[in-house]
């Protein structure tokens, strides 16, 4: 297993990290891989020019190099192979710098969260009805009946907001 630091590597554990040689860096080094000073690769400068200069796209005007028989060639197949270890590298680097987060984990805490706001709404209007209705003198029954339907029309309408127009402009 590759070690995982969001820093500076050894071209060894970068290597790893990206599923390739040692040999192999070395090459893509003399390709224009970016190197530090002291030899070490820029997990991240070097993932961007993996990534840049392996890109379909920027080679072969983006086709797929096949065979006479209409399959990949062996070479094209590597190359897009190396392609998806960047990418994943890319990932795994994103993931461990916390940017990246497990969206059944992300989608149950936002559940869990909104069930908690609910119940908490609900039981404000239990514990606020009587008092309003003490200080405005009104039968607390019908002061709790109209200040829980009035919240529960509330929490519905809340519910049906879409999430799109919850976005916080600041935080894209």
């Amino acid at each position: 297993m590759p070690k995982l630091n969001a820093g500076a590597e050894s071209k060894t554990d970068f290597a790893a990290r990206v599923g390739l040689t040692k040999a192999r860096i070395s090459q893509l080094v003399a390709d224009g891989l970016p190197v530090r000073e002291d030899g070490r690769v820029d997990v991240e400068a070097g993932l961007a020019w993996m990534e840049a200069n392996l890109d379909p796209t920027k080679r072969n005007k983006g086709g797929v190099m096949r065979t006479e028989s209409g399959s990949p060639s062996l070479a094209e197949a590597r190359r897009l192979h190396l392609i998806v270890q960047v990418q994943r590298a890319k990932l795994a680097l994103e993931q461990e710098r916390g940017r990246l987060i497990d969206a059944d984990e992300a989608t149950s805490t936002v559940f869990a969260r909104a069930r908690a706001e609910r119940d908490a709404h609900i039981a404000w209007v239990q514990r606020s009805a009587p008092v309003i209705a003490g200080e405005l003198g009104a039968d607390p029954n019908r002061a709790f009946a109209v200040l829980d339907r009035l919240m529960r029309e509330h929490l519905e309408h809340l519910a049906e907001t879409p999430l799109e127009s919850l976005r916080d402009v600041g935080h894209d």
